[in-house]
């Protein structure tokens, strides 16, 4: 029997009712650096936004990420809805979520198989361009990185080799 697990998405419509449609225009400019989002959505927005991520689009009923493959891109979403599945559990997935990047950086398989249910539009994490970049961030920065990266992923430790 499927259990559902956790649901995770920024409420889109609550962005549009303030008027953040585009995150170029200067009204969503302006919505941002006001204060009326929170941490979550002024996170969407920064991503959604940044000209650094290329975007990619998955038609309905698509598998992104299959249990135990490799990770060589994450995944930021921008709008539409997907399932995780692992074992009997199910996630709910929507705009905001970012797919597989802490197992990308810390080197580990998707934990999960990762469906489409409607079309999805996400910007491309590669994360062979942040292995390189990381490195050279300083120290501080990548302890934070580390530290979240074990976190979310609930390991005493990172592989080695990896961050």
């Amino acid at each position: 029997m499927n259990q559902l697990s956790a649901t995770f998405q920024i409420d889109i419509d609550h962005l549009h009712a303030l008027g953040v449609v585009d995150p170029n225009s200067a009204k969503s400019l302006s919505i941002f650096t006001s204060g009326q989002l929170s941490s979550n959505e002024r996170l969407y927005f920064s991503l959604w936004g940044s000209k650094l991520l290329s975007t990619t689009s998955f038609e309905a009923h698509k598998k992104i990420f299959q249990t135990g493959e490799e990770v060589a891109v994450a995944y930021f979403i921008v709008s539409g809805s997907l399932l995780a599945i692992k074992d009997q559990y199910i996630e709910r997935l929507g705009p905001g979520s970012v797919l597989c990047l802490a197992e990308g950086l810390a080197g580990l398989p998707a934990p999960k198989t990762i469906v489409t249910v409607t079309p999805v539009q996400a910007r491309i994490i590669p994360l062979h361009k942040v292995d390189h970049m990381v490195p050279n961030l300083p120290h501080a920065i990548r302890q934070i990185i580390r530290t979240t990266v074990k976190r979310t992923l609930a390991l005493e430790a990172l592989p080695k080799g990896v961050l």
